[in-house]
Protein backbone atom coordinates (compact mmCIF):
# COMPACT_ATOMS: atom_id res chain seq x y z
CA UNK A 1 0.00 0.00 0.00
CA UNK A 2 1.29 3.43 -0.98
CA UNK A 3 1.24 6.11 1.71
CA UNK A 4 0.47 9.74 0.92
CA UNK A 5 2.10 12.80 2.36
CA UNK A 6 -0.16 15.36 3.99
CA UNK A 7 0.59 17.87 1.24
CA UNK A 8 -0.84 15.43 -1.33
CA UNK A 9 -4.26 15.33 0.28
CA UNK A 10 -7.11 17.32 -1.30
CA UNK A 11 -8.09 20.66 0.20
CA UNK A 12 -11.30 19.29 1.71
CA UNK A 13 -9.29 16.71 3.68
CA UNK A 14 -6.95 19.42 5.00
CA UNK A 15 -9.93 21.51 6.06
CA UNK A 16 -11.43 18.47 7.79
CA UNK A 17 -8.18 17.97 9.72
CA UNK A 18 -8.32 21.61 10.84
CA UNK A 19 -11.93 21.23 11.96
CA UNK A 20 -11.05 18.10 13.92
CA UNK A 21 -8.21 19.87 15.75
CA UNK A 22 -10.41 22.90 16.48
CA UNK A 23 -13.15 20.62 17.82
CA UNK A 24 -10.57 18.99 20.07
CA UNK A 25 -9.68 22.44 21.42
CA UNK A 26 -13.36 23.29 21.88
CA UNK A 27 -13.96 20.05 23.79
CA UNK A 28 -10.97 20.64 26.07
CA UNK A 29 -12.16 24.20 26.61
CA UNK A 30 -15.70 23.09 27.47
CA UNK A 31 -14.98 20.01 29.58
CA UNK A 32 -11.73 20.98 31.30
CA UNK A 33 -11.14 24.74 31.35
CA UNK A 34 -14.72 25.91 31.92
CA UNK A 35 -15.80 23.18 34.32
CA UNK A 36 -12.71 23.23 36.54
CA UNK A 37 -12.35 27.00 36.70
CA UNK A 38 -8.99 27.15 34.94
CA UNK A 39 -10.24 30.18 33.03
CA UNK A 40 -9.43 32.28 36.09
CA UNK A 41 -5.74 31.84 35.28
CA UNK A 42 -6.07 32.66 31.56
CA UNK A 43 -6.00 36.39 30.75
CA UNK A 44 -8.62 37.63 28.27
CA UNK A 45 -10.54 34.35 28.45
CA UNK A 46 -14.35 34.61 28.30
CA UNK A 47 -16.44 31.69 29.47
CA UNK A 48 -18.91 30.43 26.84
CA UNK A 49 -17.99 33.22 24.38
CA UNK A 50 -15.43 33.45 21.61
CA UNK A 51 -12.24 35.03 22.87
CA UNK A 52 -8.60 35.71 22.07
CA UNK A 53 -7.66 32.15 23.02
CA UNK A 54 -10.03 30.69 20.43
CA UNK A 55 -8.60 32.99 17.76
CA UNK A 56 -5.03 32.09 18.76
CA UNK A 57 -5.74 28.36 18.55
CA UNK A 58 -7.37 28.81 15.13
CA UNK A 59 -4.33 30.73 13.88
CA UNK A 60 -1.94 28.06 15.18
CA UNK A 61 -3.99 25.29 13.54
CA UNK A 62 -4.14 27.16 10.21
CA UNK A 63 -0.40 27.84 10.33
CA UNK A 64 0.38 24.19 11.11
CA UNK A 65 -1.80 22.96 8.24
CA UNK A 66 -0.29 25.52 5.87
CA UNK A 67 3.22 24.51 6.95
CA UNK A 68 2.45 20.81 6.48
CA UNK A 69 0.98 21.55 3.05
CA UNK A 70 3.95 23.47 1.69
CA UNK A 71 5.77 21.88 -1.18
CA UNK A 72 9.30 22.20 0.14
CA UNK A 73 12.22 20.46 -1.49
CA UNK A 74 13.68 19.47 1.88
CA UNK A 75 11.12 16.68 2.42
CA UNK A 76 10.90 13.73 0.06
CA UNK A 77 7.42 12.97 -1.32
Amino acid sequence: MHTMAFRQLPLVAKIAVGVVFYNAWWSMEEFVIDRHGLWKYMPYYQVANPCVWDFAVAVVICFAIWRASRRGSSHPP
